[in-house]
């Protein structure tokens, strides 16, 4: 895919517990986010999940939205939807990102 010139890639990350297989494996919990800059929909993500299917249900949930404003709609969607140990680190890493994209606006 490729990405059109105003969009812009920011990276969320946290710390997931440590019964979760992606603390073994990765250590932290990541975050892609490929975001339009003018309007932060959120045009493609990738996260590092263990499973693919995970992946794919996060990026069902979250292309198409924007950040920042989203936001507090998509936390109470991932606490409703998405009930993996990485629901926390979840929550975290799309905060983060939301901060890094608006940093990277200058906001």
């Amino acid at each position: 895919m490729r990405y059109p010139e105003h969009s812009l890639l920011v990276v969320g990350m946290a710390k997931p517990s440590r019964e979760d297989a992606i603390y073994s494996t990765h250590g932290e919990f990541y975050i892609s986010l490929v975001l339009c800059r003018e309007t932060g929909e959120i045009l493609d993500m990738g996260c590092n999940t263990i499973v693919g299917v995970t992946a794919e249900f996060v990026r069902q949930l979250l292309v198409g939205k924007r950040l920042p404003e989203d936001l507090p709609t998509l936390e109470r969607e991932i606490r409703a939807r998405y009930f993996a140990l990485t629901q926390k680190p979840l929550v975290a890493a799309l905060k983060d990102a939301s901060n890094r994209f608006c940093a990277a606006r200058g906001q």
